[in-house]
């Protein structure tokens, strides 16, 4: 017995010590063949020795059962943002807001800086307690989050224990590096499921999933960028905060100091001329103060530090050939043009077609089939051709020009004075009609779970589903037959498409697709009527007196409903059993939001936008998209931007999602 105590012992501690050589210093001592042997010597001991299990043992990183939900946790203080800049005028701005800040004349020596790579993760807060990792939780609405503790537990990157026993809030960067995201991408499609599309992307799914058995598999990193309160543990600077980690062996990418701007870009340019070569994705590099005990003397702003600013660095642009442009039809009979490209890999995926817009793009950039473009991510997540290198021109290269006529049904293509859209007007355009049936089904309209891209197309094909109310038709009987689709697969769309029924007038609006109708002013629409057929008999200048609503969506509206086939579909989708009224206001429009005018901005975690905007409105609220005086509140999720910034200018007061949710109630409908 003591020989096994004590070779579980060293086996823990050895294995401890390998992880930090890896993920620490990155620098391994032994061969992933041998750290596996130790580790399977570890679990075969504790398995005959059941007294010998420990918690936090190399072997326990992966937990039980899937868990049913997150459960909400507070951070002890915010996980701010960072404001962005792009460029050294901008950086001198910075520079000189934060002098001013401190009090520094002109002549005054240059503020040191630590500059550090800006990795393109998942934020997330661990709380150590007694050198014990005991909670992992993502940012949230920067005031509270999920707990996300098990899955967090599955990096092999962080340390369940610290090399002392400290009490420690620790804020971290969990991402995906470009070679195991390959890999993983390799096993999708070799098992036959699709690949994924970005690394960020990926890790950030991969931290929601309730059942940490399967977060084990994604190869997941971490990086930690700051210590919460490093007061307390005599820490002056950002530099020493990193060794500090470093020491206590949590991961870190460092940081180095820099003096004044020059300093800063300096390290910018040395960054960025490594970026193709670091093997992750990083996009830009954070400027903090290195002196600590002036990040409290400078402040923050309710979104922003004052001491920090991120720089991004400029999309990664990447050359390849066009093959050939190709269009596409929208719903709303858009024909949209799409370059078909050599494949490139461009931010951390492979690129094989991209956006041109529009006919205007095309001839602005006077792209040819044949030529070689720059290619790079708008928002580092769609794929657009910013270029032509025209002195790589072939001969022969062939100039695109739009058609007459539509490439789906053969009708002529319009564009109307004034837009520079084209588009197929025949509303019984079979690639409309795909593309209107996909915008149905989808959640921010009917929400018919389970009806997605391939069932529609396959629907269509078959003949089954002409139109929106064919789809209350279809029978289990007539689905089984279908590829992939068995009994219960039947059974759920079925209830799915006959539970939609009861969506209700405004998402019923939105779902048919009408041109300038978006969500909100969908639900505008049905307060204001009540139902289908009020709305439908509304003259034009009735529907441009309502707010939200002005002349183009009116007379959107008043020709849509003039066409007799909507009005046909209208009724037989009545027919059908679809509620064309709203009900009556009950209870709940009495609450706290009644009267209330309410702008949502960012990104919620536990709703989408079209969900909270239905429970405000069940409970008397008004929703609507721009911030005035007249504003009640806005809530702010993540990444909100100019909507939140004008309500602090006009002293509109700023709700988080966790406020929210403590008045409509949470996901579940339960008013907390």
């Amino acid at each position: 017995m003591k020989s096994a105590a004590s070779r579980v012992r060293e086996l823990r501690e050895r294995i401890r010590e390998h992880d930090v050589a890896y993920f620490v210093r990155a620098q391994p001592t032994i061969s992933d063949r041998e750290y596996d042997r130790l580790l399977e010597e570890l679990r075969r001991l504790e398995d005959e020795h059941a007294e010998l299990r420990d918690p936090d043992s190399p072997t326990r990183r992966v937990g039980g059962e899937p868990l049913d939900a997150f459960r909400t946790v507070h951070h002890s203080t915010p996980m701010l943002s960072l404001d962005n800049t792009y460029n050294r005028d901008e950086l001198a701005e910075f520079d000189g807001r934060v002098r001013r800040g401190l009090g520094l004349e002109d002549a005054a020596p240059p503020v040191v800086y630590a500059v550090e790579p800006k990795l393109d993760g998942v934020a997330v807060s661990l709380t150590y307690e007694s050198g014990r990792f005991t909670l992992g939780a993502t940012r949230g609405d920067g005031a509270r989050g999920d707990d996300i503790t098990a899955n967090l537990r599955t990096l092999r990157a962080l340390p369940l224990r610290l090399s002392r026993d400290l009490d420690l809030e620790v804020r971290g960067e969990v991402y995906m590096t470009h070679a195991d995201f390959r890999r993983l991408n390799e096993r999708a499609l070799a098992e036959g499921r699709a690949a994924y599309v970005n690394p960020r992307n990926t890790t950030a799914g991969t931290l929601k999933l309730l059942d940490p058995r399967l977060v084990a598999r994604r190869p997941l990193q971490l990086a930690c960028y700051a210590v919460v309160r490093p007061e307390r543990y005599d820490i002056t600077g950002q530099v020493d905060a990193l060794r500090f980690l470093h020491d206590l062996g949590l991961p870190t990418r460092g940081a180095e100091t820099a003096h004044g701007v020059d300093g800063v870009v300096e390290r910018i340019a040395a960054w960025e001329g490594k970026r193709a070569d670091l093997g992750f994705d990083v996009d830009g590099v954070v400027v903090k103060v290195n002196a600590i005990r002036l990040w409290e003397e400078l402040g923050s702003t309710s979104r922003f530090p004052r001491w920090a600013i991120a720089y991004k660095f400029a999309a990664e642009q990447k050359p390849t050939r066009l093959l050939d442009i190709v269009l596409q039809v929208g719903r709303t009979g858009t024909v949209t043009p799409t370059a078909v490209l050599e494949p490139v890999f461009v931010s951390g995926t492979t690129v094989s077609r991209a956006t041109l817009h529009n006919a205007d793009e095309i001839e602005r950039l006077d792209v040819r089939v044949g030529d070689t473009v720059l290619v790079e991510k708008a928002g580092e997540i769609i794929p657009k051709v910013v270029s032509v290198v025209t002195e790589l021109r072939p001969k022969g290269a062939r100039r695109f020009r739009y058609p007459a006529i539509c490439p789906s049904c053969g009708a002529d293509l319009v564009r109307e004075e004034g837009e520079v859209a084209i588009r197929c007007v025949n509303a019984a355009c079979p690639a409309q009609r795909d593309r209107s049936l996909m915008h149905y089904a989808a959640r921010g309209a009917m929400d018919i779970e389970g009806l997605g891209e391939k069932l529609v197309l396959t629907l269509t094909r078959e003949g089954l589903v002409r139109d929106a109310a064919d789809l209350y038709k279809l029978t289990r009987e007539a689905l089984v037959p279908l590829e992939r689709m068995g009994e219960k697969s039947a059974e759920n769309l079925v209830a799915a498409i006959e539970a939609s029924k009861e969506q209700g007038p405004a998402r019923l609006l939105f779902a048919l697709g009408i041109r300038h109708v978006g969500a909100t002013v969908a639900r505008v629409l049905a307060r204001r009527f009540g139902s289908m057929r009020a709305l439908l008999e509304a003259p034009v200048e009735e529907l441009e007196a309502v707010d939200e609503v002005g002349p183009v969506i009116a007379r959107s509206l008043v020709a849509f409903f003039a066409r007799k086939e909507n009005r046909r579909l209208l009724d037989r989708l009545a027919a059908a059993g679809v509620r064309m009224d709203a009900p009556r206001a009950g209870k709940a429009a009495r609450s706290d939001l009644a009267g209330k005018t309410v702008v949502l901005t960012g990104k919620l975690a536990s709703l989408t936008r079209e969900e909270a905007a239905a429970r405000i409105e069940e409970r008397g609220g008004k929703v609507v998209g721009s911030v005035s005086r007249k504003t009640s509140f806005v809530v702010v999720g993540e990444d909100a931007g100019s909507k939140r910034e004008k309500a602090e200018k006009l002293g509109v007061p700023l709700w988080t999602e966790a406020d929210l949710l403590r008045e409509i109630g949470g996901p579940e409908g339960k008013k907390r």
